[in-house]
């Protein structure tokens, strides 16, 4: 495949990104060249568009959405601080966005190392996700915001390895994507266009990451606020807390992330953990969808690969040293932000994220915590949406912040207003499934 021409100049730069042609298929990284590093891209600043190309998005992979959706290829920075690429999707009504509006970066939970899973594959109309794809149901929110003339950005957060649970990395991503879109002149949005970021669960902890780095590394991005929705608060304590249970396949996935990346985490996999536990890490997890990873993985104790009890296995003092350096919350966001928690919830304790909400407040950020006593994880994820996206839309809309603070609730759905949000929610979901306009 080769490009078109060379068309959107980047305003940061004045070079102009490639233009290349509509996939006649979709394919995920790895397999399609469109998400191939440029040569020389190294050179270029963070953010940099590099490339650009329509695409069709379908709800569920069938449904065609009448919407306009752009992929865009861009320079990022990795963990170590080297230059990568990766893409995001930016989505808009058809006719555009609307004048002045806001942009919003949503944030998906992948929660997978596999490329097939990301956003920029499972999003395309032709898409064959294998099993349940999250962000292909999230598109549910996501067209929420595009309904109300929005332009929404939908990062391949994790980078092209899908480095899940990696921590800072996915700010960058989330950050440079948005610079990217910022760049994209057929967007039509101004350099200080009002920006938020938005995600849940997986989703939630790249949003926390992306609002922690903006301060230092993106300064220059008009970020008002953030909200996340069951963030992995402590991916430390929750490999401790899910072992054993339903779940043990998401903290499976993670320490694959994670093995690629820190020479203490494979050294403590070589000295301590048996061949077929090795070859869980390396080989398998990184192929596996989250619904691959809980179904391969439920009830297993990850020590049955291990010489020394799970327990036991985290207190060694490297990957103590891992579990700080992956915790979010060591720097804070300078923006409101808003949490919403799960007091049931069985992938993400309820302490953790009480923690990580102590350490924002108590490094000055405005942060409302709501925890809701009658859902639990997985339909918390719904039932926040409507909460989510109304109160980032009254800060994007320069209504004042609520006061901070604890609200808990038996259920964030007994108001007036959560209830209109989630009636609105319906419709859109009706006109995403009718394949009608938003």
């Amino acid at each position: 495949m080769t490009a078109l021409n060379f068309g959107a100049a980047t305003a940061a730069t004045g070079q102009l990104a490639e233009q290349w042609p509509a996939p006649a298929v979709p394919e995920p990284v790895g397999s399609d060249p469109f998400f191939d590093a440029p040569a020389g891209f190294e050179e270029s600043a963070e953010g940099t568009l590099l490339r650009y190309r329509d695409i069709t998005i379908g709800f569920l992979g069938r449904i065609k959405q009448r919407v306009r959706a752009t992929q865009l290829l861009y320079r990022s920075t990795n963990l170590r601080g080297e230059p990568e690429v990766t893409a995001t999707t930016v989505v808009t009504r058809a006719k555009g966005a609307a004048p002045g509006a806001p942009l919003v970066s949503y944030q998906c939970a992948i929660d997978s190392l596999a490329p097939d899973t990301f956003p920029s594959y499972v999003l395309q109309h032709g898409a064959q996700a294998r099993g349940t794809s999250f962000p292909q149901i999230e598109w549910v929110f996501i067209a929420a915001a595009v309904a109300r003339g929005w332009a929404v950005s939908i990062p391949d957060h994790g980078g092209q390895p899908g480095r899940w649970g990696i921590p800072r990395e996915p700010g960058y991503m989330v950050l440079d994507g948005l610079r990217a879109c910022l760049q994209y002149e057929p967007l039509g949005l101004a350099s200080d266009t009002r920006v938020g970021v938005w995600g849940y669960s997986g989703g939630g902890l790249a949003t926390a990451w992306a609002a922690e780095m903006q301060p230092t590394y993106a300064p220059e991005i008009n970020l008002v606020a953030g909200a996340m929705g069951a963030p992995v608060s402590d991916p430390g304590s929750t490999f401790v807390y899910l072992n054993e249970t339903l779940f043990t396949g998401l903290p499976t996935l993670v320490i694959a992330a994670l093995a690629r990346e820190y020479p203490s985490l494979q050294k403590v996999l070589a000295d301590h953990v048996d061949e077929k536990g090795r070859k869980v890490f390396y080989e398998d997890a990184p192929r596996w969808t989250p619904e691959q990873a809980i179904r391969r993985m439920a009830h297993k104790d990850l020590a049955y690969y291990a010489d020394r009890p799970f327990p036991e296995m985290a207190q060694l003092p490297a990957l103590l040293e891992l579990f700080d350096d992956i915790r979010p919350g060591q720097q804070v966001p300078s923006v409101p932000m808003l949490v919403v928690q799960s007091t049931r919830d069985q992938i993400v304790p309820v302490a953790d994220a009480t923690a990580h909400v102590g350490r924002y407040a108590t490094g000055g950020t405005h942060v409302t915590y709501v925890t809701d006593d009658w859902s639990d994880h997985f339909s918390l994820h719904f039932l926040s949406a409507p909460m989510l996206f109304g109160w980032l839309a009254d800060r994007l809309d320069g209504r004042p912040v609520t006061p901070a603070g604890h609200r808990p609730r038996k259920t964030i759905m007994a108001s007036g207003a959560q209830l209109a949000r989630t009636a609105r929610l319906f419709g859109v979901a009706a006109r995403v499934c009718l394949g009608r306009g938003l």
